[in-house]
């Protein structure tokens, strides 16, 4: 059975012992304290810089990726031509946009048997 006088009760202990309680702050020395207190801010104000950092990022790869580049420049390179002519025998002939055919020496491929 439950009692009517055990609500007032359980609430005069636990008021009682919230009030003799300290929070572990408030129990070390002056000295200790301000350190505690002066590391979590540190690490509040790190926080907060990488956050700004990120934003300032992301704000400068947003500007870098909404620029266009245009045509590119010095496609008469030595390298160019040189990468051209080696790769000339292995791809296929024709107007760009055309489908393009492989020509091939034998069967390598074989489906459906």
């Amino acid at each position: 059975m439950v009692n009517g006088n055990l609500f007032p009760e359980l609430a005069a202990n636990l008021l009682a012992l919230q009030e003799s309680v300290k929070i572990p702050l408030e129990r070390l020395d002056p000295p200790r304290r301000a350190a505690v207190l002066m590391a979590i801010l540190a690490l509040v104000l790190t926080g907060i810089a990488l956050v700004a950092c990120v934003m300032i990022g992301g704000r400068w790869v947003r500007r870098l990726a909404r620029h266009e580049l245009g045509r590119t420049k010095n496609t008469t390179h030595v390298e160019n031509r040189r990468l051209r002519e080696a790769l000339r025998p292995i791809l296929p002939e024709g107007q760009t946009g055309e489908t393009a055919v492989a020509q091939r020496d034998g069967d390598e491929t074989v489906a459906g048997g």
